[in-house]
């Protein structure tokens, strides 16, 4: 068990279908799984069905102790719970450990590109990867790393969107990588499948931006919580409107991917446009907080995803969070301020966060 698990798989897959290579798969997945070791386990559990994809005892061993049960245990168990795999029951279990492919990458190699339109999501069984993302100068900057047992890139498998971010490995890396269309295929058979990847999505999304947003970080834990369940996550196709300027806001929209347009419509009909939204930006709090119609009309450019909060949900539960307020208060000060100047001056104002 010295070598790292890549090269355990490299070996047994340069042995090919021989007894000695099903063997030694079989008792090192079988090891891994006792040991409370799902991911590595699994890892292994693939190349054991790609040199028998008629093989069963494993991927049972795997449901048996990994799968969610069809009652409570008497006894709860002490193995840790896989993320998403453990939410499905037996079957759909076996089918999922059945689609997912164990991938190899070298230190520096690109597992996801910013820009190119995701397919697959990945776990990682080994190894650490770096989040890059190119800024408007154009230089790449690291955002976060990721370790063991992380997963990345899940908007993939309910979307065909460009990846937000580049995910390169930083040291030698294994990871399981799940293929939408694979996905799709055992949803086909098993609606678990498709429910319960939607949900681990909504759910992780919803999670990294609560704590992270500058506007929400301030809740408490519980509070987020909460709002989490209350949060719509849409899909808007490009050219749709989500809010009319002149009529009354509502929701709050915060743009998770793809590109909005804020556009302003002058007493003589013409339209300025402002720089465009982007991902993390949330508008249409001016007509929530003021109670006034929209200043602005607000287009999608592209397709998008957004997370949309309904103005009786906003009122209940954040309109009396003072920091929540309090926040969103300067945002809309900052672009009523940026319109004043715009009628005042007859034109668009192009320096400083000029969006509406």
């Amino acid at each position: 068990m010295s070598d790292p698990l890549h090269v355990r798989l490299e070996q047994l897959q340069a042995l090919g279908r021989t007894p000695e290579a099903l063997a030694t798969a079989e008792a090192l997945a079988t090891e891994l799984a006792r040991q409370g070791q799902p991911l590595r386990a699994i890892a292994v559990c693939r190349v054991l069905l790609q040199l028998e994809p008629a093989h069963t005892r494993t991927p049972q061993l795997l449901a048996d102790l990994y799968a969610k049960p069809a009652a409570p245990a008497a006894t709860p168990s002490s193995l840790p719970r896989v993320p998403l795999f453990s939410e499905l029951g037996r079957e759909p279990f076996m089918a999922l450990v059945s689609v997912v492919e164990p991938r190899s990458f070298a230190p520096g190699q690109p597992l996801i590109n910013e820009g190119e339109t995701g397919r697959s999501s990945f776990v990682l069984v080994e190894g650490r990867v770096d989040v890059m993302r190119k800024m408007d100068g154009g230089e790449r900057r690291t955002l976060s790393s990721l370790g063991e047992g992380e997963f990345f890139g899940e908007i993939a498998l309910v979307s065909e969107s460009p990846r937000l971010a580049s995910v390169v490995a930083a040291q030698h890396v294994l990871a399981l990588e799940l293929h939408r269309t694979r996905m799709e295929r055992i949803a086909f058979k098993y609606a678990a499948v498709g429910d319960t990847v939607r949900a681990f999505y909504r759910e992780r999304l919803l999670a990294n931006v609560l704590r992270s947003h500058p506007v929400f970080s301030a809740l408490a834990p519980a509070q987020r919580e909460a709002l989490s369940h209350i949060f719509e996550l849409r899909t808007v196709e490009a050219g749709r409107v989500l809010i009319e300027q002149g009529q009354k806001g509502d929701a709050l929209y915060l743009l998770l991917s793809g590109q909005c347009t804020p556009l302003f419509r002058r007493p003589d009909g013409q339209e300025t446009a402002f720089p465009p939204l982007r991902e993390g930006d949330v508008f249409g709090e001016i007509s929530l907080l003021l109670g006034q119609p929209a200043t602005a009309t607000v287009r999608a450019e592209t397709a998008c995803h957004v997370l949309r909060l309904g103005r009786e949900a906003f009122e209940q539960y954040l309109s009396g969070q003072p920091g929540i307020r309090a926040a969103l208060m300067r945002l809309g000060t900052e672009r009523l301020l940026h319109i004043s100047k715009l009628l005042a001056s007859g034109r668009a104002v192009h320096e400083g966060d000029s969006r509406v």
